[in-house]
């Protein structure tokens, strides 16, 4: 084990677990931590992607019960029912990820100083602001004509209505460039959802679920790709990153509960309102170097 680092992979466990499942970029916050710590910073941001391993650890522990319903799908992977459905968005969202994933992660390792994730989280932010305002819109119309339809609306919709083609191929083509620094994996994929106009708790819990599949590739890529990942575990040492990784998990299953929490007990703008303001200060301050 690498002493020296051992506590700066303790509280890069803790980043990883809370800011995963906020509109912030755990990656970049890692990679600047462990810049700071005097970790290389192509190694720093290496590990921001491994620590992704901890998030998916409990993410595919939270939605155990989907994970399972959805691997029995692939045996009528066409049919109609809810998980069949699931299946089809996860498969073709991951694609386009896939797509646009890849080549944002070889731009960043030949290129690293030049990306400005920080300034397309600004315009996510912006976007998301409107769609706050938008949706506020629909809400008001809906109260007045339906007063009724609040408590349906914020009923589970765990076997409801699941993302299109299109939704997936959109939600999963931005998660993909949240491989940039500075992007939100969260936000990125959050946003397309809700402007295909599912409620924010419909919205979370989606891009939770296609975050199982993400997070597991965010972590695989460094170590599969030029073989970045491989030098970065070497600085930091194996057994630290291991236990970056369990701190990573442990956090990150407590942050999905209370987010999906907050989310069913808000409403659908209010919470994009939330998450657009956490989106534009963080991404404002990074601009402006704070």
């Amino acid at each position: 084990m690498t002493h020296h680092y051992l506590i700066p992979a303790l509280i890069a466990g803790l980043i990883q677990g809370i800011v995963e499942w906020l509109p912030v970029s755990s990656k970049t916050m890692i990679t600047i931590y462990f810049t700071v710590m005097g970790i290389k910073v192509q190694n720093a941001y290496d590990l921001g992607l491994i620590a992704n391993f901890g998030s998916f650890f409990a993410a595919l522990y939270y939605f155990r019960r989907e994970v399972v319903q959805t691997i029995k799908a692939l045996g009528h992977p066409f049919g109609s029912d809810y998980y069949a459905r699931l299946l089809r968005f996860l498969f073709v969202a991951t694609l386009a990820t896939g797509v646009t994933g890849i080549p944002a992660y070889i731009v960043v390792r030949h290129a690293f100083s030049s990306i400005g994730g920080s300034a397309a989280m600004v315009i996510v932010g912006i976007l998301l602001v409107f769609t706050g305002f938008v949706v506020r819109n629909k809400e008001k119309m809906v109260d007045r004509s339906q007063a009724a339809t609040t408590e349906t609306s914020q009923a589970g919709s765990e076997h409801g209505r699941v993302p299109g083609f299109w939704a997936a191929v959109v939600t999963g083509a931005m998660q993909g460039l949240a491989g940039l620094p500075g992007i939100s994996r969260s936000g990125m994929t959050i946003t397309p959802l809700l402007w295909f106009g599912f409620e924010a708790r419909e919205a979370i819990r989606f891009s939770f679920m296609l975050d199982v599949l993400a997070l597991v590739g965010a972590g695989l890529v460094p170590l599969l790709i030029g073989h970045g990942g491989t030098a970065a575990v070497a600085q930091l040492g194996l057994t630290t990153t291991i236990l970056m990784i369990a701190v990573a998990s442990v956090v990150s299953f407590m942050a999905i509960t209370g987010v999906l929490r907050l989310a069913s007990r808000w409403r659908t703008s209010t919470a994009t309102f939330v998450i657009a303001g956490i989106t534009l200060v963080v991404a404002l301050l990074a601009l402006a170097g704070v």
